[in-house]
């Protein structure tokens, strides 16, 4: 087990170390007395502070949890179907449910009751919310059509001919132009920071659309994907279309494509979107097809809302929502 203090004690003397070297002295006794002085609680540091923090109350695993609260609604095929995704990425055994993530699961699924979670840091929260979002995604998609091929050329920005010393590059096309099921905003993921937005999605990497979860929905949904989208400031490209934005764009999706290459089959792969997958490429792409998972922050929806731009995100997901006679529910953290 890590000890917290031996922790503390090794990057407080790795700082002062830092400052021992740059700042090097003749005398020792200066040195030492240097040391002494920013060797001092409220100096280069606070005082170590540990908080008791008692073991949040676990269930069952969500397999078992899942066939006892969805028995009688779900087809067991469905159940089976929720258990065998879950299972790829995202709540993996022998990892066991929480008492409050299991509550939440039973009163947005089962009840479709809306639901507000507040609980610690590290208690999972945010699995409180993916387990019903992955669950009516699982639901949905069984009634998914097939998705058509993918054009030859679908990674346009890999793709150019040369004309003489010119060079011309492929038309772009859209990410999901092969697909036949309503585009739409299943779940919409706010958060006030961005750095919570860039956690978010590695996780949304891991659950939706790692190596695992792309097999299975290969097999059990025709090759459908769950696709989600980080729409911030950092997603290509900003404005109104043009030649000059799609050349921009072209270097973006470009520089993406090599990153995952470079990065394929380490740990740090799940930090770099994956261009053959789930993961939305751009504005662009989201503006003509929304994700089935929205994640932004307060300040950017506020302005995605008030313009025209991206008005067909919220179009098409005003229609999905119409023409769906089920519930909707709510979770807030």
């Amino acid at each position: 087990m890590t000890n917290p203090t031996q922790i503390f004690e090794s990057l407080r003397d790795t700082y002062l170390r830092y400052l021992d070297s740059p700042f090097d002295l003749r005398y020792p006794d200066l040195i030492a007395e240097r040391r002494r002085l920013l060797d001092v609680d409220g100096r280069l540091y606070r005082n170590l502070l540990i908080e008791p923090v008692p073991s949040y109350e676990t269930t069952e695993l969500f397999q078992q949890a899942a066939q006892t609260l969805l028995s009688p609604s779900w087809p067991p095929a469905l159940i089976a179907d929720l258990i065998a995704f879950v299972s790829q990425g995202l709540f993996v055994p022998p990892r066991k449910l929480y008492l409050h993530q299991r509550r939440v699961f039973e009163s947005a699924v089962v009840a479709r009751e809306d639901v507000i979670v507040t609980t610690g840091t590290g208690s999972g929260k945010t699995e409180c919310f993916l387990l019903p979002v992955v669950a009516e995604l699982v639901r949905e998609s069984s009634t998914w059509a097939r998705p058509g091929s993918r054009a030859p050329q679908w990674d346009w920005w890999n793709h150019w001919t040369m004309r003489g010393s010119r060079r011309s590059f492929a038309p772009r096309i859209s990410q999901r132009a092969h697909e036949q099921r309503p585009a739409a905003v299943r779940a919409l993921i706010l958060y006030p920071l961005n750095a919570l937005v860039e956690d978010q999605l590695s996780r949304l990497r891991d659950s939706l659309d790692g190596a695992q979860a792309r097999t299975w929905l290969d097999a059990n949904r025709s090759g459908n994907r769950f696709y989600f989208g980080r729409y911030t400031g950092r997603t290509p490209v900003s404005g109104r279309r043009s030649a000059s934005a799609r050349a921009k764009l072209r270097t973006e999706l470009a520089t993406s494509s090599a990153e995952e290459r470079q990065v394929s089959g380490t740990g740090a792969a799940r930090f770099f979107p994956g261009m053959a997958g789930g993961e939305m490429w751009s504005r662009w792409d989201m503006q003509e097809s929304p994700p089935d998972v929205l994640i932004t922050n307060y300040s950017m929806l506020n302005i995605m809302l008030m313009r025209d731009i991206e008005a067909p995100i919220f179009t098409q997901t005003r229609d999905w929502l119409a023409a769906d006679s089920g519930q909707h529910i709510d979770l807030r953290e």
